[in-house]
C-alpha cells in the first residue's frame, strides 16, 4: 500500500480528470468516477401588460443527478455509455415569497408529483456520448411523456464542443443550429431556436397583421476548471405578443442550472464488449429520441358542447353580433367544437333553429376540424335553394377563415363540380376558392396536391368561359388567389375585351406585392392609362393609375402622367391631380418622395399642368395611429362630366411594421347614367354605355362577388318605385380573426403553449331613403361590429401549472353616407364618414395552480373610452355639404 500522500495524490488527479479537455480535446466524463450534481429548473412567467406592477408566476423543480460510464469504445475513450439517474425531486417556489404566498409552504413534492411520476423520473436512462455529441438516448420501454422529457432536458445539458465554432446539434429542443464561444475557462453555448427542425404542433396566421411574434432565445455559460464542468447554466427565453396590439401575450423564461457536487472513484463497472451488449445486460435498450416528443393534452373538465348550446339558448341573442357578449360565446363554441365528434356537430345542425343555425355554421366553420367540416359538407345542400341563406353564410364564413385546410379546399372544390343551386352561390363558391388557395400559398402550401388541383379548377374553367360574367366570375378568383404566375395571363385580359373585364383583371394586379410587378407590368398600365393602343373606361385608367404610383414610381412615368393631364378628360385628369397631391403630402406612401423632388420642376408643377376642374378627388388619413399599429383611410372618388359619380373607392388600411392589411374596401360604380344628364350627344369616352351601378366588397384582403343595384333602364325604373328605407344586409357574420397556437419543448423538458384567438361579429348594412318629390337621396353604409381577444400562454403539468391570461374588447360604429340632390346642376353631393363612440377594455390575469386547484391570481384591467367624430375629407366635400345643410335649414 502507498503512503496517504501518495493516496491523496492520486484522488485529486482523478477528479482533476474526471471532465476534461485541454487544446481543444473533448470534455468527457472520467471511466471510474461517480459523480454528482446539484440540478434546478427555474420557471418564470410574465406579463407584458404592466410588468412592474404585477407579479410573476412559476416554480422550481430541484434535484440531484449521478452519472457513471457503463461502456468505452476501447478504441476511443471519447466514446461512451453513460447513465444518468435522478434523485431528490423537490417543488419549490420560484423566488423568495413570504410565508402567506408559499405555494409549496404545506405540501409534500411526492404528493404533488404522485407516485407513479416520482418512480418514473427516478429510472435511470443510458445515453450514447461521442466526442461531446450525444449520438443516442435509451430507457425503458415505459418511458414516455412529462418524467422522459425532463431526462432528455437535463442529458441534453451535457452536449458541450469546448472549442468555438457553429454547428448542428440534436437535443431536446430539436435538430439546432448552435454557436460556441471560448473564453478562458468558460464556454458559451448560444443555440439558435428559429433553426430547430422542432416536433411542434399548432397553427398560424397567413397575413402577419393578425400574427403573433415569437422572440425566442437561447444562452448557456458553462464554468470549466482544469476541464471540470463546475457550473452551467442555459437561460431561454420566449416572448409572444400579437402584433395587432403587443400587450396581449407574455414572456416565459426558463433556466437550467447545474452545480458539479462530488466525484466518487469507484471500480471500472463495464457490462459488455460492445455498445449493444451492455445496453441488452442493463436492461435499459429501447432507443428513445433526444428530441422531446408533444403530446395533445385532451381538453379537462370541459363543458360538453350540447350543455353549452341549450344555456346559450336561454340568456342569448344570437343573431345581434355587434356586442362584446356575443362574441365571446362565439370563441367559447369553436373551442367546443374542436372537441367534438361529427355526429354531435350533424346533429346541432339538423336541430338548430333559425335563430342559431348562422351563428352554428360560423363555429364550425371557424373550428377547422375534420369532424366539423364533414358534418358541414354533409349537412349544407347546395342544390337546395332553400339552403342558399345557410350555404352563403358556410361561404363567407369559409373565405375569412384564419389558417384553411386542405380539407375545406376539398369540400369547396367538390361542391364547384356538383350542381349549385344559384348562380349567385356559383359565383360565391369560385370567388372563395380563390381565397382559399392565396392563404394557403401564403403559409407556403401552393405545392399540395389539394391546392393544385383547385388552381387547375379556376384556370381551366378561365380558359372554357365564353360568356363574359363567366370570365369575371374566374378573374375575381384569380384577383383573391394572387398568384404570381397568374400574372402573364391577367395581362391578356387587359387587352380587347370589354371595360367591365378590364377593370377586373388590372384591380387583381394592384393586388400584388410591388416585388411581382415587373417592367413589363409598368408598360402594360402605362398603356391603359394613356390609351397607346385601346380606348378604356376612366374607372379603368383610375385602376391602371394606381399600380403604376403604388410600384416603384419612375421619374420619367410621372413626368408623363403630368405631361398628359391637358389630353384627358376633365375629370379624370382633376382626379390624377388630387391623387398626386394626396401621395405628395403623405408620411408614408413609397412615392412621396419621387413626386416631391419632381413638382419643384416650374415647368412641370405649373397653373397649365395642375391647375384642373371639376368634382373628382382623392384624400386619405388615419384613423387611428398606436405604438403597435397605424389605421388609415383612403377615399377616391371619379365624377362623369356631368357631375354624376361613377367611381368611388373607400379603402380602410391596418399597417404594422411593413405588413399590410387591406381591412375593408367598399367600392360603387355606376355606368351610363351621364347620358340622363347630358344636353347634347357627345362622343364615347371608352365607358359601356348600358346602364349599370353595383357595389362591391373586400374584407380582410377578401373580394366577394359585386352586388348589382341595377342593370338596364327597366330595372333602374323598377328599383327606383320598390326602393324601401329597411337596411339590406350586405356582410353578417361571425368571423375567427386571429388563430393562432403553439405548443413547443422548453430546454428543460417542460412543454409551453402560446394560444390566441380574435372573434370578430361584424354586421354591415345599406340603407337607401330616396325622395322623388324633393329630388334627393340619401345612402348609408354601416359597419357595425364587436372585437374579442383572447390569449393564454401557459406551462402546464400534471402536477402544477402557470400561466397568463390576456383579453382585448372593443366595438366599433362607422357611417359611410352620401348625400345628393338632384335638383340642382351640377349635382349636389356631400360625402360623410362617420366613427362612432366606441369603448376599449383590457384585462390580464397571471396565476398559478397545483394540481389544477388555484393557489395565486392576480388580475389587472384597464378601460378606455374614445369619443365620436366625423372624419375630414377634401375641402371641396366640405364646401359641398356646408351648402347643402345650409338649404335644408
Amino acid at each position: 500500500m502507498g503512503t496517504p500522500e501518495i493516496s491523496r495524490k492520486r484522488v485529486l488527479v482523478l477528479l482533476i480528470f474526471t471532465l476534461r479537455y485541454a487544446g481543444g480535446e473533448t470534455v468527457g466524463l472520467a471511466s471510474n468516477a461517480l459523480v454528482k450534481y446539484e440540478y434546478a429548473v427555474d420557471l418564470v412567467l410574465e406579463t407584458l401588460f404592466s410588468p412592474d406592477t404585477l407579479p410573476t408566476s412559476g416554480f422550481r423543480i430541484e434535484a440531484v443527478t449521478q452519472l457513471n460510464v457503463v461502456w468505452e469504445n476501447s478504441s476511443s475513450q471519447h466514446e461512451k455509455l453513460i447513465q444518468l439517474q435522478v434523485e431528490e425531486v423537490k417543488l419549490l417556489n420560484v423566488s423568495e415569497q413570504n410565508e402567506n404566498r408559499n405555494s409549496f409552504k404545506d405540501t409534500h413534492s411526492e404528493s404533488l408529483l404522485g407516485p407513479t411520476i416520482m418512480a418514473a423520473l427516478k429510472k435511470p436512462v443510458i445515453f450514447h456520448w461521442n466526442s461531446g455529441k450525444i449520438e443516442a438516448l435509451y430507457g425503458s420501454a415505459e418511458e414516455r411523456g412529462l418524467p422522459l422529457n425532463l431526462k432528455r432536458g437535463l442529458v441534453s445539458l451535457f452536449q458541450l464542443q469546448p472549442s468555438s465554432g457553429t454547428i448542428t446539434e440534436a437535443d431536446v429542443s430539436g435538430n439546432c443550429r448552435v454557436t460556441y464561444e471560448m473564453e478562458n475557462n468558460q464556454v458559451i453555448k448560444i443555440k439558435d431556436l428559429l433553426s430547430c427542425g422542432k416536433t411542434e404542433f399548432g397553427f398560424d396566421a397567413s397575413n402577419q397583421v393578425l400574427g403573433v411574434q415569437w422572440q425566442p432565445t437561447c444562452k448557456g455559460l458553462y464554468s470549466l476548471e482544469n476541464g471540470v464542468i463546475k457550473t452551467a447554466v442555459i437561460e431561454e427565453g420566449h416572448i409572444f405578443k400579437l402584433n395587432l396590439q403587443t400587450t396581449i401575450g407574455a414572456k416565459i423564461t426558463s433556466r437550467q442550472q447545474l452545480h458539479y457536487m462530488t466525484s466518487e472513484l469507484q471500480p471500472k463497472a463495464f457490462y459488455g464488449e460492445s455498445l449493444q451488449e451492455t445496453l441488452h445486460n442493463l436492461g435499459i435498450f429501447t432507443p428513445l429520441s433526444i428530441t422531446g416528443v408533444l403530446e395533445k393534452v385532451p381538453c379537462k373538465n370541459c363543458t360538453l358542447a350540447n350543455d353549452y348550446l341549450k344555456s346559450l339558448n336561454r340568456k342569448n341573442n344570437l343573431q345581434d353580433l355587434s356586442k362584446i357578449s356575443e362574441a365571446k360565446v362565439f370563441l367559447a363554441f369553436v373551442q367546443l367544437l374542436r372537441e367534438a365528434k361529427k355526429i354531435e356537430i350533424l346533429h346541432f345542425l339538423k336541430k338548430a333553429a333559425d335563430n342559431e343555425i348562422s351563428f352554428l355554421i360560423d363555429s364550425a366553420t371557424a373550428a377547422q376540424t375534420e369532424s366539423s367540416l364533414s358534418a358541414l359538407s354533409e349537412y349544407l345542400d347546395f342544390t337546395e335553394e332553400k339552403q342558399s341563406s345557410q350555404v352563403k353564410t358556410f361561404l363567407f364564413a369559409a373565405a375569412f377563415s384564419a389558417y384553411p385546410s386542405k380539407e375545406l379546399l376539398n369540400t369547396l372544390v367538390a361542391k364547384l363540380q356538383s350542381k349549385i343551386a344559384s348562380r349567385e352561390l356559383e359565383e360565391t363558391t369560385v370567388s372563395v376558392i380563390g381565397a382559399v388557395i392565396g392563404k394557403m400559398c401564403l403559409r407556403n402550401l401552393c405545392k399540395l396536391q389539394e391546392v393544385e388541383i383547385a388552381k387547375k379548377v379556376i384556370l381551366e374553367g378561365l380558359n372554357a368561359a365564353k360568356e363574359e360574367a363567366d370570365v369575371k366570375m374566374y378573374l375575381l378568383a384569380l384577383k383573391n388567389a394572387r398568384l404570381p404566375e397568374t400574372i402573364p395571363l391577367l395581362l391578356q385580359y387587359t387587352k380587347g375585351q370589354t371595360n367591365s373585364v378590364t377593370s377586373i383583371a388590372v384591380a387583381a394586379l394592384q393586388r400584388f406585392p410591388s416585388a411581382y410587378i415587373t417592367q413589363e407590368v409598368k408598360k402594360h398600365m402605362n398603356r391603359i392609362f394613356h390609351q397607346s393602343r385601346y380606348r378604356y373606361g376612366t374607372a379603368v385608367r383610375m385602376a391602371a393609375l394606381d399600380v403604376i404610383l403604388n410600384n416603384q414610381l419612375s421619374p420619367m412615368e410621372l413626368k408623363n402622367i403630368v405631361l398628359s393631364m391637358g389630353e384627358m378628360e376633365s375629370e379624370l385628369s382633376k382626379y390624377t391631380v388630387a391623387k398626386l397631391q394626396n401621395i405628395r403630402h403623405s408620411d408614408h406612401h413609397q412615392a412621396s418622395k419621387v413626386i416631391r423632388e419632381l413638382l419643384r420642376d416650374r415647368l412641370i408643377y405649373n397653373y397649365n399642368h395642375m391647375s384642373r376642374f371639376g368634382c373628382s378627388s382623392s384624400s386619405s388619413g388615419y384613423l387611428a395611429v398606436t405604438t403597435d399599429a397605424i389605421s388609415s383611410y383612403n377615399m377616391d372618388l371619379l365624377f362623369g362630366d356631368t357631375g354624376i359619380l361613377q367611381k368611388s373607392l373607400t379603402d380602410f388600411f391596418i399597417l404594422i411594421q411593413g405588413n399590410q392589411l387591406h381591412a375593408t374596401q367598399v367600392s360603387i360604380e355606376a355606368q351610363g347614367l351621364d347620358s340622363f344628364f347630358k344636353e347634347s350627344p357627345e362622343q364615347d369616352d371608352g365607358d359601356d354605355d348600358e346602364i349599370t351601378a353595383s357595389m362591391s366588397v373586400i374584407l380582410f384582403d377578401v373580394q366577394f362577388p359585386p352586388t348589382v343595384f341595377f342593370q338596364g333602364y327597366s330595372d333602374l325604373m323598377e328599383k327606383l318605385w320598390s326602393v324601401t328605407e329597411e337596411p339590406t344586409s350586405i356582410i353578417k357574420g361571425s368571423i375567427l380573426l386571429i388563430d393562432h397556437l403553439q405548443s413547443f419543448m422548453l430546454q428543460s423538458g417542460l412543454v409551453a403553449n402560446a394560444e390566441f384567438q380574435g372573434g370578430l361579429g361584424i354586421d354591415v348594412s345599406g340603407i337607401i331613403e330616396l325622395s322623388l318629390w324633393s329630388q334627393k337621396c340619401k345612402t348609408n353604409i354601416r359597419s357595425r361590429g364587436a372585437l374579442v381577444i383572447n390569449s393564454v400562454i401557459k406551462v402546464d403539468t400534471t402536477f402544477a401549472q402557470a400561466g397568463v391570461k390576456s383579453n382585448s374588447e372593443a366595438t366599433a360604429a362607422l357611417d359611410f353616407v352620401s348625400s345628393v340632390k338632384f335638383l340642382d346642376s351640377p349635382l349636389l353631393i356631400c360625402l360623410q364618414l362617420l366613427n362612432g363612440p366606441f369603448q376599449s377594455r383590457e384585462k390580464v390575469t397571471i396565476y398559478k395552480s397545483l394540481q389544477e386547484h388555484v393557489v395565486f391570481s392576480k388580475r389587472k384591467k384597464r378601460t378606455r373610452t374614445f369619443q365620436g367624430a366625423e372624419l375630414p375629407l377634401h375641402q371641396a366635400n366640405s364646401e359641398m355639404c356646408k351648402k347643402m345643410f345650409a338649404e335644408q335649414q
